[in-house]
């Protein structure tokens, strides 16, 4: 009895040490918490300059600070902080990474390799491409609502996916998969600066697209919509359609959205079918034809309908002749349902997406016209 009695109290006097606290524990007022940095080409004999923003906590009111180094990789940039911070940089809330349009277009993997490497960074954090003439201009404009400018554009980000769908919000592991991947072009959001009456701010601009790992160029707002249609990534957002002659409009919200796309991989070469099936509810009516009876929903359903096909056909013809390359995931498609012909055209596959047969059809349903009397 006695030997178990000593041996329980040896046991919590072993637990009391190795549970006593975090052996790693580091105070926070030590560090710098980076919400997001911008990589633009170097200015001071260094490949390239960095741009970070912190947080600054030694105040009773945090406020947001810059600090600006240059280095020969992104490692060398971060390290050299050291040298004009007393505290060190930290990445484990940063959100972001904005990089230049200029850098963006000679190869965007060597910019990624570190974030995806180090510890610090979480795979969660969002590259995007600036389409100003650097991307740390980005970072120098003021917040609207938040401290941290980084913050504040994660959130448009997030309430973009959610009410607009003008923007996609690729996170790094993503992007890296997009990169590693077969039969998908990279895709990435873009942001830009945007003229206030008072001040200038930021805006979220579109999609910035990829050949392999080097910017081509841009989609507007609108015609990033229409690439999440294809995409099946549409969570929200608004369609505009003039059913009359007059070119007055109806929008109409979406609540939900749906997109198959079948390869016909039996066709030489493979051809793809797109359909799109939305439910919208009716949110403002601006044309002369107030009252909205069950024919008047038909005709604007007919109009929302050819409006969209007529668009997505549009932008996919874009991508097969200014860009020639698939940024919609057609030939992963291909890949995963016949592997062997994958194998046999993704050496050419930009030439065999120029030539591909794309047939859009949508199919529009309103189930809400937001008044009584209709």
């Amino acid at each position: 009895m006695k030997t178990g009695k000593r041996l329980c109290v040896l046991l919590l006097i072993v637990s009391m040490l190795l549970l006593s606290g975090c052996w790693n524990y580091q105070e926070i007022e030590r560090f710098s918490m980076v919400s997001g940095f911008a990589i633009d080409r170097g200015t001071e004999g260094h490949k390239y300059h960095f741009t970070f923003e912190f947080l600054d906590l030694s105040g009773n009111n945090p406020d947001s600070k810059l600090l600006e180094t240059e280095g020969d990789t992104v490692f060398d940039g971060i390290r050299n902080a050291i040298s004009k911070s007393q505290k060190k940089l930290t990445f484990s809330e940063c959100k972001l990474v904005v990089i230049s349009k200029d850098l963006a277009s000679e190869g965007i993997t060597p910019l990624l390799d570190f974030v995806s490497r180090d510890a610090e960074p979480r795979l969660t954090l969002v590259p995007m491409i600036s389409e100003e003439k650097t991307a740390g201009e980005i970072l120098q404009q003021k917040p609207v609502t938040d401290h941290l400018i980084c913050l504040e554009i994660d959130q448009m980000l997030a309430q973009n996916v959610a009410s607009l769908s003008k923007t996609p919000r690729v996170k790094l592991y993503q992007a890296n998969n997009m990169l590693a991947g077969e039969g998908t072009s990279l895709v990435l959001p873009s942001i830009k600066v945007a003229e206030q009456q008072t001040a200038t701010t930021v805006e979220l601009a579109g999609t910035a697209i990829f050949k392999k790992d080097k910017l081509i160029g841009f989609l507007d707002a609108d015609q990033s919509q229409l690439m999440l249609f294809v995409k099946n990534q549409i969570k929200g957002g608004l369609l505009l359609t003039s059913p009359d002659s007059d070119g007055r409009n109806i929008t109409l919200e979406i609540e939900e959205s749906t997109t198959k796309i079948t390869p016909l991989i039996s066709q030489n070469p493979p051809s793809v079918k797109i359909d799109i099936k939305t439910v919208c509810a009716l949110g403002e009516n601006q044309t002369t034809k107030k009252h909205i009876p069950t024919e008047r929903i038909k005709d604007v359903e007919k109009s929302a309908k050819s409006g969209l096909e007529t668009s997505v056909s549009n932008l996919i013809k874009t991508a097969q002749k200014q860009y020639k390359c698939d940024i919609f995931g057609f030939g992963n498609l291909i890949y995963q349902n016949d592997p062997q012909l994958w194998e046999q055209d993704k050496a050419k596959w930009d030439e065999i997406f120029t030539a591909m047969d794309i047939a859009v059809t949508a199919d529009i349903k309103i189930n809400n016209t937001a008044r009584v009397g209709d």
